[in-house]
């Protein structure tokens, strides 16, 4: 995320934030891909490369939310639009966390017989994931495709 965070603001102001949502959505989605699939023998290295995909895609879609929250305020509404999406981004990760914890839950029932099983209630929890991140493409959707113009202080209104 950290790689990400610090370009993707100012890349936002200047094109817009529908594309950078939509291109952070699908590296999201291709880094949670390969934990879908992963099972006891899957190669580490292509894990952490998976987690750094991922980071990314999250970086771009938290930096993104951010700069798009603040569009079209008055310098006296950002405090409160700056705690409305500290909020919103709590709320989501505790209620996703949530979801997919009670989804890994319903999946164990009462005993694991072995590392494929276990590997496989995982799976199913980051299918999960991936559809909850694909939903996530439709309020994308009404994101501005182009960077808002200011206008001028002189102009009629």
């Amino acid at each position: 995320m950290l790689l990400t965070v610090s370009w993707l603001g100012g890349l936002t102001d200047r094109i817009g934030a529908r594309l950078i949502m939509m291109v952070s959505l699908v590296l999201t989605i291709a880094g949670t891909l390969p934990f879908a699939f992963a099972g006891p023998n899957t190669n580490q290295v292509l894990l952490a490369a998976a987690l750094l995909v991922r980071g990314a895609g999250l970086g771009g879609l938290f930096i993104t939310i951010m700069a798009s929250a603040y569009l079209g305020l008055s310098r006296d509404q950002v405090p409160d639009a700056s705690i409305t999406t500290r909020i919103f981004q709590t709320i989501g990760g505790a209620f996703g966390s949530a979801i997919l914890a009670t989804i890994i839950q319903h999946q164990l029932g009462s005993s694991i017989s072995s590392p494929q099983i276990l590997a496989s209630i995982y799976n199913v929890a980051q299918w999960w994931a991936v559809g909850f991140t694909v939903i996530a493409i439709i309020p994308a959707l009404f994101l501005p495709r182009h960077k808002n113009k200011p206008q001028e202080a002189n102009c009629p209104v």
